[in-house]
């Protein structure tokens, strides 16, 4: 017997789209995101800006800056190692199109 089921990806764009993001995370009730992003974004501070404001909402995240341009099966596969073992329950893609590749 086969199962069906269809999760949709919540997409959150445009001016003042973090504070939206932020009440749909919490509304949601996640704990632990995984950040995916750049290493650029994550050098430039903005990776850890998120993280704080995750942390003002009560949840705890981990930044995975790996995500390479055009990304492989092992740079997806990285990510995802980080997700289980540190017991991720979302994931927020933060950047351009790579970042959201590898998310």
């Amino acid at each position: 017997m086969s199962s069906t089921f269809f999760i949709p990806a919540v997409n959150i764009i445009g001016a003042g789209c973090i504070d939206e993001a932020m009440l749909a995370i919490r509304k949601y009730g996640f704990l632990k995101a995984l950040i995916v992003t750049d290493a650029g974004l994550a050098k430039a501070g903005v990776a850890s800006q998120v993280a704080g404001l995750l942390v003002e909402q009560g949840i705890d995240s981990v930044v995975y800056d790996g995500a390479r341009p055009n990304p492989t099966i092992a740079n997806v596969e990285n990510g995802l190692a980080l997700l289980r073992k540190r017991q991720c329950d979302f994931v927020i893609s933060l950047g351009g199109g790579s970042p959201h590749d590898c998310a």
